[in-house]
């Protein structure tokens, strides 16, 4: 001991050497463990890139319209961050009908289909896309020909359609059916698929097709009234189940799917039929002095005892199970258009969307979009977004969707609106399109088929939001 009473500096020494020795042999164990541990995760590892998992649950592919692309949203920055060019003329021959490009999604697959402005529909064609890449697959197939003349007003079935990794499309003038199941993992080659042998022979003249969310392929004939259902078994299709709806010489029908369900709409009638439903059911006041009942299916969705249908008035659900309780309540979104708007406001509808327990419907109408979402038990109007320029309505207005986000994406003039800002929602950015910094924005000139900037200020956006994402850009081959 030390005057003071204190150890002596050996015996202090001679006290620490135990404590340092443990210290060293525990840290060690932890390193130890932490190395095997990472090398465990290395190896099991399968090496896809680390924005993957964002891309294939957020991001949102949409049509650029006249602009003549298609391009990938990250729903994260609120902003384009890949662009596809080729996706099909931007000019339109005057009194032409005009078919603008489209674009459908499930999860991986993305399957882009070319617009024409010239009115010769042999001329569209299906691209695959790479959502991973953000470029198309190389390889094309062509779309058949789509003539309808039905002496008014009316929406245009599909004759593509995507869903649980299964592609279909269907000739609209003899019913030729053509299927592919697509590689999970997306990035599937359709080059000359209409080219080959159809799954299908003659269905029936007025062709729709539909793909419910489990890959089954199911078509109708709106001239005799058939339905075939066509299940997904693995890599190929199962034996085709047909049934025989009580119309038959209408000139258009619709169909979607409703979980394992078909549910098809007779525009000549306004009646909903669906598989198991005893009794079809209204819609509206049906087909009225020659001309069809402007309604439209909701877009293939979860198994409901209702289906989601859209007029011009209102979209709203009806009953497709005999023994679903309706109970009291009318939930649905109402446009304000009423039955018949001015013919001037070139009113277009669209598909509605069930995302959970909301229901999202929009309208093109003139310079502007009309949208609304009803949750719940509750009904609900429309609020409007206005598209700067003169705009003659051609298309209408589609709602996107993919892993439970929602955008509205004018078909026209390739807007898109980010439902989830309340600020400014239009995010696009498109090539020839001034940057969203500038004080400009795009709009579309008609007369020429090119674009240009408008003086219209852009509204202050949250500044919690980046802009900092630029799009890659890749040509179509």
């Amino acid at each position: 001991m030390t005057e003071q009473g204190s150890p002596s500096p050996a015996a202090v020494e001679e006290r620490r050497k135990p404590r340092s020795m443990w210290v060293r042999m525990i840290s060690g164990t932890v390193v130890f463990v932490l190395v095997v541990v990472g090398g465990i995760f290395a190896f099991r590892a399968d090496g896809k890139p680390v924005h993957d998992v964002a891309l294939t649950d957020g991001s949102i592919w949409v049509s650029g319209g006249r602009t003549g692309n298609w391009g990938r949203i990250n729903t994260g920055s609120h902003a384009l961050d890949a662009i596809i060019g080729g996706a099909g003329e931007t000019g339109e021959t005057p009194g032409a009908r005009v078919e603008r490009p489209e674009i459908l999604q499930d999860g991986r697959q993305v399957i882009g289909i070319t617009g024409v402005g010239d009115g010769t529909q042999d001329d569209r064609e299906i691209v695959s896309i790479d959502a991973v890449t953000g470029s198309p697959v190389k390889g094309r197939a062509r779309v058949p020909a789509t003539k309808i003349t039905s002496g008014g007003t009316f929406f245009t079935p599909d004759v593509v359609a995507l869903g649980g990794d299964t592609l279909a499309v269907v000739d609209h003038q003899n019913g030729n059916l053509w299927g592919l199941r697509l590689d999970p993992e997306g990035g599937t080659s359709i080059d000359g698929l209409t080219d080959e042998a159809p799954l299908e022979n003659a269905l029936g003249p007025g062709a729709a097709v539909a793909v419910s969310e489990d890959g089954d392929i199911m078509v109708v004939s709106a001239e005799n009234g058939t339905v075939v259902e066509i299940p997904a078994e693995d890599d190929g299709f199962g034996s085709p189940e047909r049934t025989d709806l009580p119309f038959e010489e209408s000139r258009v029908a619709d169909i979607t799917a409703v979980g394992d369900d078909w549910v098809v709409l007779d525009p000549e009638e306004g009646m909903v039929h669906a598989e198991g439903l005893e009794e079809p059911q209204q819609v509206g006041d049906g087909g009225e002095d020659e001309e069809l009942t402007l309604a439209a299916l909701q877009q293939a969705g979860s198994e409901s005892p209702v289906v989601a249908v859209q007029t011009t008035e209102r979209a709203e659900f009806v009953s497709i199970d005999d023994d679903a309780d309706m109970g009291s309540a009318d939930p649905g979104v109402t446009s304000g258009l009423g039955a018949n708007p001015p013919r001037e406001d070139f009113v277009k509808i669209s598909r509605p969307v069930r995302n959970g327990k909301c229901l999202y419907a929009a309208w093109g109408r003139g310079n502007g979009v009309l949208w609304g979402r009803a949750c719940g038990e509750a009904s609900t109007t429309t609020s409007e977004l206005a598209i700067v320029g003169d705009l003659v309505r051609r298309s209408g207005v589609a709602v996107r969707h993919n892993r439970g986000q929602v955008l509205l994406n004018d078909l026209d003039t390739g807007r898109v609106f980010d439902l989830a800002l309340t600020v400014d929602p239009r995010i696009d950015t498109w090539p020839e399109g001034a940057p969203r910094a500038e004080q400009e924005r795009y709009t579309p000139d008609y007369r020429t088929g090119s674009s240009s900037p408008s003086t219209t200020a852009p509204r202050s956006r949250p500044s919690s939001t980046s802009r900092t994402s630029t799009p890659t850009s890749t040509t179509s081959g």
